[in-house]
């Protein structure tokens, strides 16, 4: 799941960030995602991991770093 993600999010970005990628780091303050990638990246997430994410859901919080996206699916399917 972890490599999956990162695949989108590194096929769209290309940013150097990636070689010392924690999967706790903020990808907000690193700049690898913005309001716009956010949105992308939820679409890719619904798609792929079979989700519906909710209005409410829509929190930094949710999508700011790869463990809390894997965490927050993980949620979401079970």
């Amino acid at each position: 799941m972890k490599e999956k993600i990162l695949e989108f999010l590194y096929d769209e970005s290309l940013k150097d960030e990636f070689a010392d990628l924690d999967h706790d780091d903020s990808l907000l303050e690193l700049g690898i995602i913005d309001s716009v990638k956010m949105m992308e990246m939820i679409s890719f997430l619904e798609e792929n991991f079979g989700i519906e994410v909710d209005d409410e859901e829509l929190m930094p919080e949710n999508f700011d770093s790869l463990n809390a996206i894997v965490a927050f699916i993980e949620s979401k399917k079970g």
